[in-house]
């Protein structure tokens, strides 16, 4: 049986991502998706700090031909209708931007360039092939257990595994290593729309996060613009305001109650064509307890799932996916990888998870909105928020990093 370096289970940002660079670097690579690609995801709006991961896995210029560039996030009070108080943050503000854009991607075409990506690197990729368990001797990973969607049941030897599985998060729920975020249990209701408002000129990719509700019941829209016309719009709505309108129905009405609390998207979407039935999917961010061990490391939401009011997921995917792709590679040139290999980069990995957990928090608590909207604001804090919309949130010894931290504490 072939041994391979890697098993990567998961061909989402994360495991591509990982997949591509260690197959670039010569390491033998496999990678086990569930799906067959193209698939529908949530998550469009990327961030600043992750284009260089696309740069350095090489598929940069595609991206930048094939999706909307965004320069910017626009936070609108939701109750103002067309009056509504709105302030841009443009990336090119943010302290030591490298990139000051990022991109709008349709994820079922995104997730399919890194995954073709990987493969074209000289990753092994076996689609409609569900993990089913990683396999562990005296305490380290050396394999996984896996179905193919005709039934066939197959195991996979690997000197590392790598977790890329999403909110699967298979290594760590079967370790019961799964905790809920107090105060983030949320839902999101989505759909798409063609027609809907957009801004003009180098703002025409905005991302518009609209803000309604008050005390347990806020909650936001975000209305993300793609290139071919159409633009995801969806509402997060907290557990409190689910039970309110329990009585509404199912998603489709719950979206149009939302809609109703939010005079600014209606007017955004007026006269634009709903293209499906809005689903709903469950919002629940958590922590695990350990993102590494011998033999295997957990990358992307496996690591941990953050509501997605910053667009942090596919950010913290691609980034930490990239940082633990060349300690793997380094480390096995030496030997076998263990835990301890990884502490370095799950800290660092942590860190910029905790910054922005703090500032999802202090937003639900109504902390940061007083920042987010205040006339006029400080300059030294209106681009220190515009770092952390960037995502250049692992230089932890910067000023504003320390700055944000301090006002914006992560809560257990």
């Amino acid at each position: 049986m072939t041994v391979f370096d890697a098993a990567v289970i998961g061909g989402g940002p994360a495991g591509s991502v990982c997949a591509a660079r260690l197959a670039a670097l010569g390491r033998s690579v496999v990678v086990i998706e569930r799906a067959r690609h193209p698939r529908f995801h949530l998550g469009e709006s990327l961030l600043p700090a992750s284009v260089g991961v696309l740069d350095a896995i090489g598929v940069l210029d595609e991206v930048r031909d094939s999706f909307l560039v965004k320069r910017g996030a626009r936070f609108v009070e939701g109750a103002g209708g067309d009056s509504a108080r709105a302030v841009r943050y443009s990336f090119g503000e943010a302290f030591h931007a490298r990139w000051d854009h990022a991109f709008q991607v349709p994820r079922d075409r995104f997730d399919e360039i890194l995954l073709r990506r990987a493969g074209a690197c000289g990753a092994a990729i076996q689609e409609g092939c569900e993990a089913t368990r990683v396999v562990f001797e005296q305490g380290r990973a050396i394999g996984v257990e896996a179905r193919s969607d005709d039934g066939t049941q197959h195991a996979i030897e690997a000197r590392v595994i790598v977790d890329a599985s999403g909110r699967d998060a298979i290594v760590a729920r079967a370790a019961h290593s799964v905790e809920r975020i107090a105060h983030l249990d949320r839902t999101a209701l989505f759909t798409q729309f063609r027609g809907a408002w957009r801004d003009e000129g180098e703002r025409e990719g905005d991302i518009q996060i609209v803000v309604f509700g008050e005390g347990d019941e806020r909650g936001w829209f975000w209305v993300i613009p793609f290139r071919d016309g159409r633009a995801s719009v969806g509402a997060v709505v907290s557990s409190a305001w689910i039970r309110k309108h329990q009585k509404v129905g199912a998603a489709e009405a719950l979206f149009a109650a939302a809609v109703e609390e939010a005079p600014t998207v209606a007017s955004m979407l007026a006269g634009a064509e709903r293209l499906f039935v809005p689903g709903a999917t469950a919002d629940f961010s958590f922590r695990v307890g350990a993102r590494r061990g011998d033999g295997w490391v957990a990358i992307g939401d496996s690591g941990g799932f953050i509501d997605p009011l910053f667009s942090t997921g596919a950010h913290l995917a691609m980034h930490g996916a990239l940082r633990a792709a060349d300690v793997i590679h380094t480390t096995l040139a030496a030997g076998e990888l263990n835990a301890d290999h990884l502490e370095p980069w799950e800290r660092e990995i942590r860190a910029g998870a905790e910054l922005f957990i703090g500032a999802v928090q202090a937003f639900y608590t109504g902390d940061l909105a007083t920042y987010l909207f205040a006339e006029p604001q400080h300059p030294f804090l209106r681009r220190a928020i515009t770092s952390m919309l960037s995502g250049d949130v692992f230089a932890s010894d910067a000023r504003w990093v320390r700055e944000m931290r301090a006002r914006f504490p992560a809560r257990a």
